[in-house]
Formats: C-alpha cells, structure tokens, sequence
C-alpha cells in the first residue's frame, strides 16, 4: 500500500487522526505527502553522531524550518565513512513516530495487562514528578531502598548520582544478554574490555559466531571487508550462512553451542606445538609462571574430541589453528550477543577467545584487539563532587550477588530477575523504574509480565508507548537522540583520541524530556544536597555539558565543540607494555588466578549448552536480530517497518519435507517453557536439525501503529533461568543463555 496522508490517518486510528490533523501536527510529516521539491536557501546541515547504537556513526541532517528532512552519513567519519545502515538512515523515522509518547499520563485503571486499556489521563510534568518522589519515599522509608527496581542503563551521569543517591540497590540491565561476560574476562586477563578491532590490518580474523557484518555495524563491516581486499583470510564459525559467511573466505558450519569446544582445541593445538608468539606470551603474560597448569589443562583438549561435540573435522580445527597462529597478525572478536551471552558456556568461550589473542601476541599491537586512545570525559561527580553516597544496603533481587565478578561490572541481570521476583522474593519490589527497556527484551517475558503484575507501582519512560508502557502507573516521555546534546568519545576506530559533538538537530517536540531532567527535578525532591551547589543554585545539565567540555580541551562551550562537529588529537599509536589485569607485573594472564580464588575456573573448561536436543524437542532452537532492526526497538519506525515488519519460523527445506510443511505455511514452535505460531519460511541458510526466528517482534501494545500486534516473540520459548542455575553451571561472568533452547515444530493444520 502507498504511504498517503488518508491511508496514513486511517493506519494510525482515532488517537493518531486526532493528533495528525491538529493545528502544525503534520509539519514534520509533510516531506513524505509532496513531490520532492529543491530545498530552500534557509535549510542546513547539522553535523551529529547516531544514537541507535554504540559506534555512534557521525552523521549529517539536513534542516529546515525546524524539521530535518533528511539524514545521510558524515563524510570523511572514521566510524562510518560516510556512510549509515538502514537504522541510522532512518533516524527521521523514530523523530517523527506519530506513535511518540507526548505527555506525561497516569493510569486510571488498576487493572493490569497487555491487552488492558490503562485508561490513560493526561497530567503535568510537575504532577507525575511529585506523584513519582512520593511514591518512593513512601516505599523506601517503609522497607528500605531494596524495595525499589531500576531497570535501566546508569547513564547519563545524571540519573546515575540520583540512583547511587537513593542508594538503590537492584539496578538491572540487558548487558547479561549482550557483553556482560566479555567485560568480566577482558578485566581479568588483557586488562579491561575493548571495543577496537584492527581487522584491516589483520592477517588471520577467526569468527565464533560474531556476525557483525549481517548486523550491519558498519564499522566493523567495513574493517572486515578491508581486511579481506588486504588479503587476509577470515574464517566464520557459525550454524547459519550469514552476511558475514558470504565475505569470509570460509564457513564452518557447526553445532549450536559447540564454540567453545573448537577454540579449547585450537589452543591445544598452538600450546602444544609451540606455535604462539612466543616474544609476546613471554614478556607480556603470565604463561612462564603457570605453563605446567596450562598445557596439562589444554591438553585433554584434542581436536579429535572437538569434532565428536562440534562436528567441525578435526583435520580442519587443527588446520585453522595452525594458520591463525603462523599469520603474524591473528584476531578473534568478541562483540555482543552472539558469543557472549547466547550460552550457558558463554564465560568459558569468551576466556578460550581472549586467550587465543593473547597467544597471537596481537593484544594491543597492530592487526589485533586494542584499547581505545581516547579523550576523558569528566562525569558529573568530578565536576560537582556529592557528598558521600548512602550505602547500598538490601537483598539484589536478581540474586547478582552470588556472582562476584558479575557485581563488580555494576551489570545484569535480566535472565534472572523474573525468577527472583516470582520465586525467590516474592512481593519485595514495591516499585519499578522502567528507563528505556520494555518486557519484550527479556527472556520468558510471560514470566516478566507476571512479575510485573505484582508490582504495586511502576512507571515508564520511553519515547513510543512500549510493552511496558502499556502496564505503567505513570509515563514520562522521553526524548530521542536527535534531539539532545552530548559529548561521545570515540571507541571504536580509536588508535588516536576522536570526539563527536552530539548535537540537537531537533528542538524536544511536545513535552518530552531526558533522563538527567527527571534525576534533577527526583533530586529535588528527594536528595537535595546531591543536586545544590555550594552557592545554593542547582545543578544545570547545559552549564554542566559546557564545564565537561572545557575540561576535555574541547572547547570553551558547548557551542564552540558543535561547531567543530568532531576534534581530533593524532598521535602515533605506542602498544602497551603493561595490563591492569591485577596481575602483579601488570601482565596478560591466561591463567587468571582470582577467578580460582573466588570459586570459578581459573582456565577454562568444556561445557555443554545448557539444553541439548532430546527425543521431546529434537531441535536447536536459534534467535537473531535483522540488521535492519534493533533489538525491540526499532520495529515501529514506519521506514523499518515497511522492510522487516514481522518475523517468521525459519527452516531448512529438508526439515520441512519431513513435516509436509510449506512455504508461508502456519508452524507451531514449543519448548520446555512454551510455544509461539509463525508462517514458515524455507531457507538453505540453517541447518536441518534448527529453526530459526528473528528477535524483537511480538510487540502487544496496543499503541504501537506499526508493530503492535505483528509476529511472535522469540523469547516466549526460551527459558529464564535462576541464579542458582547460573552458579550450579559455571556460569561465573553472567551469560544468558538466550539462544540455550531446544525445540520442535509442527505445522497448524
């Protein structure tokens, strides 16, 4: 269907019609209803960076009258080099959203559920504040700040003095199921987690399931594809024929879950042999002080017994792991998600990748993973010093305790919260504080809807009416990256400091505000001495961004740096010769000896996934996100929505055969845990012993115009886990398990 001005009211129902045809409503939607016309002498181009995801892609938008017209990469970017994926192109799309969240609301029905009307009640900014404070202290002089749930990132810097203000103990995020467990290892043995990958000086890349180029983290994409014009040889390990298989020189199709096995097989294979770099393994590293452990711990390890668990050849691990180690210039990535946090033994994988760097000697040097060369930013606590913070004092409700290494990160965890709140302690948290995040994200969300239902009083603060949204208390609107300001540091092409002016393109439309607004005016009311200055002013967040500034050498002001758009400082790279990794001559560690003190492997060991096929569910159940979404975030916006708008049940022809399934055909999925309906889609790209379903579909809320109701939500047959799960398995650095699952599949008839 064209997209119309008629067919565009009708699609957006009563609420949309009455807010697209008020008074100047459509001035930001007029571009898509007229023929394309020359721009007037008055339009401009603002330099900014993308806030879709982390590489923060610089990018131009071009403005007039107020209302950007068009967003296209910044020239000459080290991130995007010109360039934007679909997402960040789309920027204008999640802007103008004529879903977006205008004004604070309340609920006026106690009922709750996705499928009930909240009864929603416009309200003041001030009314939701003070209803908000309330509530709080309420709850936490009557059981404590452990009563209350944050379920958001701590930034900006802000929100984080207001959280640490009020003592909050169970801040929870979605790191478990996205990098969690490499921030843990990087700490401990090279010294701190990194974002930076010099694949275009690399001889050998070795993938395990990273497949950043199908997500079309463009920085990446093009490091890879750099690398390969530079003749190296890329090796991707994965059970699905990606994007990222097509520009590899190879693709080893292996068994879900079986990474780990292959990389503790390459390691014997190079330690056994003798053939790392031995100039780096023996200055850098603490291999010479604990080589026995190491090479009898490796050595059970053979590649025989990785392709009996992998069904990778064994003739072509030990192949691989010789050219790796012999390139001169071998790097194996770690990102997010994909190895990270898809299995049980994700703690385990990421410690046997990190070793492989640190035997390639590439650590810090040319052609491997490095650390960002980046200009510090002050925070606002080094700005404004608080006072001394209260103790953090209660029971973490996730149970993030038990994992030592995991509560030192500040991160996590979603994969047990709903377990915690249910099972383990039940009716503790009395309030919740949704920032950003909705329930869709979780694993099990059935069981995270149900926790939330016996939560008394929750609010949310989005920027579109989420799933999340639909069962708050109280909605703040939030404002989106394109209409803020910030400094961002460069982190990931970093071999010298780079930073981008984060600019507004986009005065805040309607009431929207962003998170720092909500903590100054929540500190106001609730920790004053945190937000008052010595001279009895409070805080102000555009003073503030003009001080960090300034005490970057960025400028004198904001404004100055935004005119300037990115400040570069070259330097020559200089590696590293010494690691904080708490070893103490300041070396690489293999064997990472405060992991053994705290109960956890000190190498690392195989496990198995956590669900392997079984007579019930013979099938290995696999989640991806599209590149041309994010996450559970993106699916609304009308640009991404007309290319993805839903998911399906993917499978290999030969699988189907043996079900008489057909294409577009309806499939019901089932796990241990429950079941979801697609129409199939037939593919040679996955194996015939999986299926495969795309994450961030599903959506229940019933104000979301473009995604609302379309497909099924991955996570509703992959299992949440307890935290005694997590500790009974070794799995010490917090993985999820969001692709652990097994399943089978029938067709509807």
């Amino acid at each position: 269907m064209a997209l119309t001005r008629r067919n565009l009211l009708k699609s957006t129902g009563a609420a949309g019609a009455a807010l697209l045809t008020a008074p100047g409503a459509l001035k930001g939607f007029d571009q898509f209803f007229r023929p394309a016309s020359a721009l007037s002498a008055t339009a401009t181009k603002v330099t900014t960076c993308c806030g879709v995801c982390s590489p923060a892609c610089g990018l131009q938008a071009t403005v007039q009258d107020g209302v950007v017209q068009f967003i296209e990469g910044l020239p000459g970017d080290a991130h995007g080099e010109g360039h934007l994926c679909g997402k960040g192109a789309a920027g204008a799309g999640f802007l103008y959203d004529p879903d977006r969240l205008k004004y604070p609301m309340k609920r006026t029905n106690p009922e709750k559920g996705f499928d009930v009307d909240p009864g929603w009640m416009r309200i003041s900014w001030a009314e939701a504040l003070d209803t908000i404070a309330g509530k709080m202290k309420g709850y936490v002089d009557a059981y404590g700040a452990e009563s209350l749930l944050f379920i958001t990132l701590p930034s900006p810097d802000l929100w984080a003095r207001f959280m640490n203000a009020m003592g909050v103990v169970n801040r929870v995020d979605h790191i478990d199921v996205c990098f969690q467990t490499d921030r843990v290892i990087q700490k401990y043995t090279t010294g701190g987690k990194t974002w930076c990958n010099d694949f275009e000086n690399s001889k050998y890349i070795l993938l395990f399931g990273w497949d950043l180029v199908t997500k079309a983290k463009i920085v990446y994409a093009n490091g890879v594809v750099k690398a390969r014009a530079n003749g190296a040889k890329v090796v991707h390990f994965s059970p699905t024929y990606t994007a990222t298989s097509r520009v590899s020189s190879e693709w080893q199709n292996i068994k879900p879950g079986t990474d780990l096995a292959v990389a503790l097989a390459m390691i014997n294979v190079i330690v056994s042999e003798n053939l790392y770099n031995k100039e780096f393994v023996d200055a850098y590293t603490n291999f010479g002080q604990y080589e026995a452990q190491i090479r009898s711990h490796f050595s059970e390890y053979t590649p025989a017994w990785a392709e009996s668990e992998s069904g990778v050849p064994a003739a072509d691990i030990a192949r691989i792991a010789r050219e790796f180690a012999q390139s001169g210039g071998g790097i194996v990535p770690a990102h997010k998600k994909t190895l990270c946090a898809n299995y049980m033994n994700a703690s385990q994988l990421v410690h046997a990748i990190s070793i492989l760097n640190i035997l390639a000697g590439t650590v810090d040097r040319p052609g491997g993973r490095y650390f960002a060369r980046a200009t510090a930013i002050a925070g606002v606590d080094a700005v404004y010093p608080p006072p001394a913070y209260p103790a953090k004092k209660g029971v973490r409700v996730d149970g993030r305790d038990k994992l030592p290494f995991v509560q030192e990160t500040d991160t996590g965890l979603f994969s047990t919260l709903a377990d915690g709140m249910v099972n383990k302690h039940p009716g503790q948290i009395k309030m919740a504080f949704w920032n950003a995040y909705t329930i869709l994200g979780f694993p099990n969300p059935q069981k995270m809807e149900q926790a939330m239902k016996s939560v008394e009083f929750v609010v949310a603060m989005d920027f579109i009416p989420t799933d999340t949204v639909s069962m708050a208390d109280i909605v703040l609107p939030s404002a989106m990256y394109l209409e803020t300001n910030d400094i961002v540091a460069r982190d990931y092409q970093a071999k010298y400091a780079q930073t981008v002016a984060r600019a507004a393109v986009a005065a805040p439309i309607f009431e929207t505000k962003t998170a720092g607004y909500v903590a100054i005016e929540l500190g106001k009311r609730l920790c004053p001495d945190y937000f008052k200055l010595a001279d009895g002013s409070w805080i102000n967040p555009n003073t503030l961004l003009d001080e960090k500034v300034k005490r970057a050498g960025l400028g004198e002001n904001f404004n100055e740096f935004k005119a300037k758009g990115i400040v570069e400082k070259p330097a020559p790279f200089v590696p590293r010769t010494t690691f904080a990794t708490g070893d103490p001559n300041s070396k690489c560690q293999i064997y990472v000896p405060q992991f053994a003190a705290k109960n956890a492997e000190a190498l690392p060991k195989w496990h198995p996934k956590r669900d392997l096929p079984n007579p019930d569910f013979p099938l290995y159940y696999i989640t991806f996100i599209p590149g041309i979404h994010k996450r559970n975030t993106t699916e609304n916006n009308r640009i991404l929505n007309e290319i993805m708008p839903t998911n399906a049940a993917i499978l290999n022809p030969a699988l189907a055969r043996t079900m008489n399934i057909k294409e577009g055909q309806a499939v019901v999925i089932r796990s241990r845990v429950g079941q979801i309906e697609l129409p199939a889609h037939l593919s040679e790209i996955i194996r015939p012993d999986a299926v495969m379903v795309a994450h961030g579909f599903g959506h229940r809320s019933r104000y979301l115009g473009a995604a609302g109701g379309k497909g099924a939500r991955d996570g509703d047959i992959i299992p949440d886990a307890s935290i005694d799960d997590f500790v009974a398995a070794g799995n010490y650095a917090g993985a999820s398990c969001i692709m652990d699952a097994v399943c089978n599949i029938s067709p509807v008839v």
